[in-house]
């Protein structure tokens, strides 16, 4: 069978390969080529796509039209060979960076407030409550922490424009949000472990320290 491309068009794949568009019957040529693959149906399909927001139950049109089987646009992707799969390892894979990143932003606030043992120190000394140090040190974490999601976003972004067109990489706004929250509630809550060892510390024993 030869075809002639007279045209093409951008962001249409199947698969991460590149699709054809073409008439009805040089595709029933194609796909069924072999003798009696359409099992003697006159002008064979093997999908049909409707646009039905209002249509709750799917299977309400089977039982209405005899020999189809209706399923959503969800169900008909999850049923690609390989997407699963390759969902699965994507999703695996930001589930690891963010216990990662979980544990790296945890080590980092602790390790910089215990480095700041001698000043908690001598604030608790001159009468500063474990309150007003404690919410210091979550502002500290929340703006830091702001501003590192805000800089990581843009340089994500401008990532993506330096990246290839055929490159399958789409960035969602709605992912980009959750993740951005999720991390801040992970810095946020790291920052009651350093706040709970700042509340143990002695004056006298921080000011003894002192050099």
């Amino acid at each position: 069978m030869k075809l002639e491309v007279v045209g093409y068009v951008k962001g249409e794949t199947y698969n991460h390969l590149p699709a054809i568009f073409t008439v009805m019957e040089n595709w029933r040529d194609y796909q069924y080529a072999a003798p009696g693959s359409d099992n003697d149906t006159d002008k064979a399909v093997q999908a049909f796509f409707l646009k039905a927001p209002n249509l709750e139950d799917p299977t309400t049109i089977d039982k209405a039209v005899k020999g189809v089987e209706t399923v959503t646009k969800k169900t008909a992707i999850n049923g690609m060979p390989g997407y699963k799969e390759e969902n699965g390892t994507i999703m695996m894979m930001l589930a690891f960076c963010i216990v990662i990143s979980a544990f790296i932003i945890a080590v980092f606030f602790y390790v910089i407030t215990m480095q700041k043992t001698q000043q908690f120190g001598v604030m608790k000394a001159i009468g500063a409550s474990n309150g007003f140090i404690g919410k210091a040190i979550v502002a500290q974490v929340a703006i830091l922490s702001v501003l590192g999601i805000v800089i990581g976003i843009v340089l994500t972004y401008l990532t993506a424009t330096i990246l290839p067109e055929g490159m399958p990489f789409d960035l969602e706004p709605t992912l980009i949000i959750t993740y951005a929250i999720v991390l801040l509630i992970i810095a946020l809550l790291s920052s009651i472990v350093s706040v709970r060892q700042i509340v143990k510390i002695d004056p006298l024993t921080a000011l003894g320290r002192v050099e």
